[in-house]
């Protein structure tokens, strides 16, 4: 397919960050926009079983709330956790503290469990 058309169909806004990518290389940037593309659903696939799981851990309720396996009172594991998914925020370019205002109440839970 011809640039301009490919062009055309995608759009020249975004197509713009791929030529510039490839020194406006046009056969270049249309590989790189493929790759891309499969590098996308390569990544989606690991968020699908992510998803899956997390949602398993949620509906089974896994006590959060202890460390390991011992029935010691802990709430490292999920303050961990919500350390990873905020980096993961992050990682998008979404600032997480942001997105959830309101929302968010880990750490105070999380004070409230170590408190008994």
């Amino acid at each position: 397919m011809r640039y301009r058309d490919f062009e055309e169909l995608f759009s020249s806004k975004r197509m713009q960050k791929y030529l510039l990518a490839c020194n406006h290389n046009t056969r270049k940037a249309m590989t790189l926009y493929r790759y891309n593309l499969k590098l996308s659903q390569e990544l989606f696939t690991i968020i699908s079983c992510f998803e899956v799981v997390l949602r398993n851990r949620i509906a089974h309720h896994e006590p959060i709330c202890f460390s390991g396996k011992n029935a010691i009172i802990d709430t490292s594991y999920v303050l961990n956790q919500y350390a990873r998914m905020m980096k993961l925020f992050g990682w998008m370019g979404i600032d997480g503290a942001s997105l959830v205002y309101g929302l968010d109440h880990v750490g105070k839970m999380s004070g409230k469990v170590m408190l008994i």
